[in-house]
């Protein structure tokens, strides 16, 4: 079996036995078990598409709603060439309700599923990244709104703010299921996976994951190359193969490449992946968990691939000089509290002795050359050599003081060095 299951293989390159059922009865077959699959009178479920830029959302969402409504293609969700003077075309929210899609009013009582489109993330898994998604989410982004717009506002009142301004919406589309959308052509957008991952499994709502590789019909399944992305791709977004798809959409290449346009002919060998995919996606055995949490009341926890809100971070920092300015402190008087217990105990040890030598010197002087009584001026030079003295011990209990400081500061940052390349 090729990497992408059983759903990758193109029905149209199949030759019918006698007694085989062709494609149209085929298709047929797989909308009936979708309809099984589905319930009727719920809400419908809304769906998310999720990728970078020019990686066919929308010619997905468009592939989907031709697989359901069975009356051939329409361009429900604007498609176009991304990159060069196109720039990107979808640049804002839009819903693709069931009422819009399906023509046949006797499908309207099944639940078919809301398709949400919008334009491409940068492939980051940054703070803001993940926030914009959490919006998304939690429907908290108008329809018809940009996206950029948000961005704009997180750049100039912070995440904090940008929580702010949304939590005032409502929920007008929360998101019960993600589709991821990347080509199999092209390099992965792993960090906006990431982010998808912890947003959509790390937050208190837990929401199902699905996964489309489209351009199918431009690669090998069999190569090397195609089957490592395929690998990183499912493994970057935990899914097992019944949450994966490998398909080609209703696309300018695929005209091309089956030499007839979609415009034209109704092409059931690219609606029944399509189909058997989405039973799975829409399947109500898979379900939300903490369906109710609502986006003001989940909060995002911290992680080692994003960076604290720029409030948090002036916290951060402030703290971190504040506990840095006490150490000081406590390293200044501790060499105080030294200095002072070295001056006592060089008082108690040496200071009456010192002093009697001195006077005895002197009064062995006096007596020698005849005196009986000292001299005022001899009183202050014994006052003056006692003062040197004292003056040199002080210089000496501060010696002890700048010591003990220096050491204790050396130490301290000895211990956060080893520290550091010890966790390293």
């Amino acid at each position: 079996m090729s990497p992408g299951g059983g759903d990758d293989i193109n029905l149209m390159d199949i030759p019918r036995k006698d007694g085989e059922m062709n494609e149209v009865e085929e298709r047929q077959r797989e909308v009936r078990l979708f309809q099984e699959r589905i319930r009727k009178g719920d809400e419908p479920l809304n769906i998310a598409f999720i990728g970078a830029a020019g990686n066919g959302k929308s010619s997905l969402c468009n592939s989907i709603m031709t697989a359901f409504s069975g009356e051939g293609w329409r361009e429900w969700a604007t498609v176009g060439h991304f990159g060069g003077l196109g720039g990107q075309v979808t640049h804002h929210l839009l819903s693709f309700l069931k009422v819009e899609y399906l023509e046949s009013d006797e499908l309207h009582g099944y639940n078919y599923p809301t398709l949400v489109d919008m334009n491409g993330f940068e492939n980051s898994s940054d703070e803001l990244t993940e926030e914009l998604l959490r919006i998304v989410f939690y429907g908290r982004l108008p329809e018809e709104e940009k996206l950029i717009d948000a961005v704009k506002l997180a750049k100039n009142r912070g995440i904090e703010g940008l929580r702010e301004h949304y939590s005032q919406n409502h929920e007008d589309l929360k998101i019960d299921r993600i589709i991821f959308v990347a080509s199999a052509k092209g390099s992965l957008p792993t960090h906006l996976m990431e982010a998808v991952r912890n947003t959509a499994h790390k937050g208190d709502r837990v929401i199902p994951v699905f996964g489309v590789l489209t351009h199918r019909d431009e690669v090998d399944t069999g190569d090397v190359e195609y089957m490592k992305l395929e690998t990183e791709f499912r493994h970057g977004l935990g899914l097992p193969e019944n949450r994966f798809l490998l398909c080609t959409t209703y696309c300018d290449a695929y005209d091309k490449c089956v030499g007839k346009s979609r415009l034209d002919h109704k092409h059931p060998g690219l609606d029944i992946p399509i189909l058997k995919f989405m039973r799975q996606v829409c399947d109500t055995a898979s379900r939300v968990i903490k369906d109710r949490t609502t986006y003001n009341e989940e909060r995002p926890t911290p992680s080692s691939t994003t960076n604290p809100p720029a409030d948090d971070r002036q916290t951060t920092e402030s703290e971190a000089r504040r506990r840095e300015n006490l150490k000081l402190m406590k390293m200044f008087l501790k060499g105080a509290v030294v200095a002072v217990i070295a001056w006592i105990i060089l008082q108690m040890s040496y200071d009456g002795k010192d002093f009697a030598s001195i006077c005895s010197q002197h009064r062995s002087r006096y007596e020698f050359h005849g005196h009986s009584h000292c001299k005022i001026d001899d009183l202050e030079m014994l006052c003056s050599e006692k003062s040197s003295l004292f003056m040199w011990r002080g210089i000496v209990c501060l010696l002890f003081a700048a010591v003990v400081i220096a050491l204790d500061y050396v130490f301290d940052r000895y211990i956060n060095l080893f520290e550091m390349l010890h966790f390293e």
